[in-house]
């Protein structure tokens, strides 16, 4: 009789679940840097999706109280944590909320190099470092004003839009967009933007 091996059972679990393996992919990504808060990892996913066809359909991202968010997205993290895969975190606290940080295990690692290198490594990696180092206003600035969609049910909105000026900049600033997206983020013109920028003393890049 055939013993089952449960770390073989997780592996071909893995192994034939898209979804999984791009959560994976994504956590391995950089280095293996980890990434603090279910928000920004949502939103790195909602992006990563946008471009596969057939994750889109799988993760079915909808509007919620932060913007895009996926109930399926919410599963896989739960199984891949509950499998030893995954490890939460939460002890970085800001204010008065804690955020998890999520990392690979070793066992996640170890997993993954028994996985073929089926993905898009470009843009999963364009996407975490896209948003690494992005406070989560920043990161819903620029969700909310790339798919406007997705804020029809957001508890921020509102303050995110308050706030839209000074998240351009930042956002302009740390390097993460372009002139025009940032004026966008911003909430105006381009020539009004560099009039702001002029003012702060931010270098202005040639390339819009």
């Amino acid at each position: 009789m055939k013993k089952f091996n449960f770390n073989e059972i997780i592996l071909e679990d893995i192994k034939k679940d898209e979804g999984k393996k791009y959560i994976l992919f994504l956590l391995n990504s950089l280095n293996q840097k980890p990434i603090l808060g279910k928000t920004k990892l949502m939103k790195e996913l909602f992006f990563i999706s946008n471009n596969i066809p057939s994750l889109k359909k799988l993760f079915n991202f909808e509007a919620d109280n932060y913007g895009p968010s996926s109930d399926v997205v919410s599963r896989f993290l739960e199984d891949l944590n509950r499998y030893n895969l995954v490890y939460l975190n939460n002890k970085h606290k800001h204010k008065n909320s804690n955020y998890w940080e999520y990392s690979l295990t070793d066992f996640g690692k170890e997993t993954l190099n028994k996985i073929e290198d089926d993905y898009d490594r470009e843009l999963i990696n364009d996407m975490k470092t896209l948003f690494d180092g992005l406070t989560t206003d920043e990161s819903l600035a620029i969700t909310y004003f790339t798919f406007p969609e997705m804020t029809e049910e957001s508890l921020v909105k509102e303050k995110i839009e308050k706030k839209r000026e000074k998240l351009g900049l930042k956002l302009y600033k740390k390097n993460k967009v372009s002139l025009a997206k940032a004026s966008q983020i911003a909430g105006m013109s381009i020539n009004s933007f560099l009039e702001i920028l002029k003012k702060e003393k931010i270098p202005v890049e040639l390339s819009i």
